[in-house]
């Protein structure tokens, strides 16, 4: 193989380790947001989803006659009843801002099903300190319907549940792939994801730091190892764009 073409396939490697270590610095920083719902697929669990519970298990049902994903969701018939299910979310703060969703299918005769966040000012879920609720529309949803929106937890927020439930309605109706999850930001100053300023400055880094290597391995092979800096710059930044693209949409969807 020739020293230019090693050079470039050495590039096209590097920038899918920059890329790596972009993913992991986010993870390590927090700066890689997840889904906060346990279970949130509802698939795990023996007699009963794990992690959720039900107020009424007569009007509820963890079912597996409708699946988005998995072979499981949460089903709740109700003829002028209330009914929830409630579910367990991983640590939240107080003052941050909270993408909440999940997937619908079924029929909803009259109001009011929904989708919610409760707030607690405890950690143990005892004190309710307010709760913030998207309406499931009257009608047919004969396929997955996503219901969803961003809500900011009030101070003094210490923990949270996710509520999919039904107030003196009628209706049967089928959730899952339930989330909650910080949204990106932007800042306002920037225009520009905060997560992508971070990225880029560490591709940088990686980058002045493997021209070292690089031209400690072709240092006897090419004449101006002065070249060598900007020898497959192309190749190396977008490598590693492409690629931090894939890994963060492939972790944010699974996580």
């Amino acid at each position: 193989m020739k020293p230019l073409t090693k050079i470039y396939w050495s590039r096209f490697a590097l920038g899918i380790t920059a890329a790596l270590i972009c993913i992991g610095y986010g993870f390590a920083t927090g700066f890689i947001y997840t889904n906060l719902v346990l279970n949130r697929s509802v698939e795990d669990g023996e007699t009963a989803p794990q992690y959720w519970s039900s107020s009424n298990q007569t009007l509820t049902e963890w079912s597996t006659n409708y699946a988005r994903t998995g072979t499981r969701s949460l089903r709740i018939n109700v003829v002028n009843s209330t009914a929830e299910w409630i579910g367990t979310v991983k640590q939240v703060q107080e003052k941050y801002t909270y993408h909440l969703l999940g997937f619908f299918k079924g029929e909803v005769v009259s109001d009011e099903f929904f989708l919610a966040i409760r707030w607690f000012s405890d950690t143990e879920g005892h004190d309710l300190l307010a709760q913030d609720k998207i309406p499931i529309p009257v009608g047919n949803h004969s396929r997955w319907t996503p219901i969803e929106k961003e809500f900011p937890a009030p101070q003094g927020t210490k923990s949270c549940t996710i509520v999919f439930g039904a107030v003196n309605a009628t209706g049967d109706l089928y959730g899952d792939d339930f989330e909650i999850k910080q949204p990106e930001t932007l800042p306002q100053s920037l225009g520009l994801s905060s997560k992508l300023l971070t990225g880029v400055a560490l591709a940088i880094i990686v980058y002045i730091m493997s021209y070292y290597v690089i031209k400690m391995k072709f240092l006897h092979v090419v004449e101006k190892t002065r070249k060598l800096f900007t020898m497959g710059i192309g190749i190396y930044f977008l490598t590693w764009l492409v690629s931090w693209i894939l890994f963060y949409t492939l972790i944010s969807t699974f996580l």
